[in-house]
């Protein structure tokens, strides 16, 4: 009977041993909000103006499926995700966020009837 029991705890411990070895933790979202300088630059045949604002951008991200995107939903195209550093884009302007450092860069440029609208920004997020 002794033998019996020992071999059952031994069976039962080798199985929790186990589950948790084969359990993966299921990675939550992370919830990012960034403080950022945006700089404005518009090129034309007039002249170049420029303007600099401070932009709050939030952004969710899932790491489990591997996505990214603005905390109203708005999904972005992600071209790298892993931990160290996080590539996405959309409407033309390509994100690139630092997950050891916590910073966020930014840029977009684009021209149209011979005006260039060109988008830089960087911030801290956290």
């Amino acid at each position: 009977m002794r033998f019996l029991a020992d071999w059952l705890l031994t069976r039962s411990a080798v199985v929790t041993i186990m589950i948790v070895v084969v359990a993966r933790p299921v990675l939550a979202r992370t919830y990012l909000h960034c403080s950022t300088t945006q700089v404005v630059i518009i090129s034309a045949s007039t002249g170049e103006t420029s303007s600099r604002s401070e932009e709050n951008l939030s952004f969710v991200i899932d790491d489990a499926a591997k996505t990214l995107t603005f905390a109203d939903g708005g999904s972005l195209a992600v071209t790298r995700l892993d931990s160290n550093w996080i590539s996405a884009n959309r409407d033309d302007i390509f994100y690139e966020f630092d997950r050891q450092g916590g910073t966020l860069s930014y840029a977009s440029s684009t021209t149209k009837n011979n005006v260039t609208s060109t988008i830089v920004g960087s911030g801290r997020c956290g």
